[in-house]
């Protein structure tokens, strides 16, 4: 028997998992544009975000984050 709030492990297809990856870029997007236009919020969003938004504004990320093309493309090649 499980106990309550014990998550069963699932396989979830290809097409759901690049549907996520998607919405999570349009999420990333749509905050770095909110940071951007409200620098108040960035810094109320903690030290992690502001440390983000200046690699950005320097382009200097060490990572940049992947964008989902990125993740596609690295999937085809490797699939080679």
């Amino acid at each position: 028997m499980l106990e309550t709030g014990a998550r069963v492990r699932q396989i979830i297809s290809e097409k759901t998992m690049l549907d996520r990856l998607a919405q999570s870029e349009q999420m990333r997007e749509f905050f770095i544009q909110m940071w951007r236009q409200n620098p108040v919020l960035a810094k109320q969003a903690g030290a992690k975000v502001q440390n983000l938004m200046i690699q950005l504004d320097r382009g200097d990320t060490k990572e940049k984050p992947r964008l989902l093309s990125d993740v596609e493309s690295t999937r085809y090649s490797n699939s080679r």
